[in-house]
């Protein structure tokens, strides 16, 4: 169904409540809004002859014992490159703990050693933050699942499997 070597990333889609003003900031700032759901990478866009089978079942074999988790979302910053993050307040530790025993377990060698993670939802690309000055929505969802995404060579995000966290 893929050609497995295109690109591939592992996601948290959050399930917000008022999920509609994250998409609406995405909408005027994010080249991305289109082809992708707001979310929180786990592991990034990589290339790989693993096969989606194999991929699929190492993840599901490494998240079989963990817990849905609760995640909160308050605040802006900006990336050194001009992205607008929302800033993760609460679920940081397991957010990182996943994004680090993935890449150990099943992907050590795509692990950027030299960029820090930091659990984030990208809103877009701006030059200037203060038009976030009076930002003060805050965000809350359980994690319940996570998603293993192919990404076409449009930049479209299609969903490969749904890993439910019991």
């Amino acid at each position: 169904m893929f050609d497995n070597t295109n690109k591939r990333a592992i996601l948290i889609f959050p399930k917000f409540k008022n999920i509609n003003i994250i998409q609406e900031i995405r909408k005027k700032y994010d080249r991305l809004f289109d082809l992708i759901d707001p979310h929180i990478t786990l592991i990034f866009p990589f290339s790989d002859n693993i096969s989606n089978e194999v991929l699929i079942d190492n993840i599901r074999y490494i998240l079989k014992s963990e817990k849905p988790f609760t995640v909160k979302f308050e605040g802006v910053s900006l990336s050194n490159d001009n992205y607008i993050f929302l800033n993760c307040i609460e679920g940081i530790d397991k957010i990182i703990y996943l994004h680090d025993v993935i890449y150990q377990k099943v992907l050590p060698t795509h692990l950027k050693k030299d960029l820090p993670y930091t659990p984030h939802i990208t809103l877009g690309q701006y030059n200037n933050i203060d038009i976030f000055k009076n930002f003060k929505d805050k965000f809350e969802t359980i994690v319940d699942e996570i998603v293993i995404e192919f990404i076409d060579g449009n930049e479209n995000s299609i969903i490969i499997d749904r890993i439910k966290l019991q």
